[in-house]
């Protein structure tokens, strides 16, 4: 099968490139998912993804499952749907929590960039904390503040040293207040995924 039909519309060289990439998602939300999704239809070679949670119906406004997957593992409903998308893709899940005493066996050294996805602040200082004093050496993009109906023009992302990048507008937290929306979510999503590819591709600057 000529698989490269189905990724034609790639800028020329893209696919073989990102064929060679693996990466690795923390989270299958509504960052996770959509970052998954996106990298699956840009012909990623190999993908990891964890994440403990069910998939639940509030979560159906911005995360990419379906009302009959309802109640599944967030990872398995993925996998499904991503195998969907692109079959050829190696689809690795983890339906674990990840913790500071478990990172190091979970977050693979050999991976060639680390999405963090997860919604908690405290989640995401760990995970930063754990990567860049122990996988400093991998591409890592975390998100600060994508919450609520602010302004696309509000999203920036930074770069805050060798190999690590925040994109988000640094202030609106997810709570009953704000709330999240598909659009906002799935814009940020989009960038965090389009700069990983740029990364990979050796288009930005570590």
């Amino acid at each position: 099968m000529d698989i490269n039909k189905y990724f034609s519309s790639n800028p020329p060289g893209v696919t073989e490139k990102l064929r060679k990439k693996s990466v690795f998602i923390a989270g299958a939300g509504g960052l996770g998912s959509n970052v998954a999704v996106s990298l699956a239809r840009a012909g990623i070679g190999s993908i990891t993804i964890a994440d403990f949670d069910k998939v639940e119906s509030s979560n159906l406004n911005r995360q990419q499952f379906f009302r009959d997957q309802i109640g599944m593992k967030k990872v398995d409903a993925l996998r499904m749907n991503l195998s969907r998308i692109n079959p050829e893709m190696d689809i690795k899940t983890i339906a674990e929590k990840i913790t500071p005493e478990n990172c190091k066996r979970m977050i693979p050294s050999s991976i060639d960039i680390i999405f963090e996805c997860f919604d908690r602040a405290e989640a995401k200082a760990m995970i930063a904390s754990f990567c860049l004093k122990n996988r400093k050496k991998i591409p890592f993009i975390t998100v600060s503040g994508l919450a609520g109906l602010g302004s696309s023009s509000e999203i920036r992302i930074g770069k805050q040293g060798p190999n690590f990048w925040i994109i988000g507008d640094g202030k609106t937290e997810m709570n009953p207040v704000n709330g999240t929306i598909a659009s906002r979510v799935a814009l940020v999503a989009a960038m965090q995924t389009h700069l990983g590819i740029r990364i990979l591709l050796g288009l930005e600057k570590a």
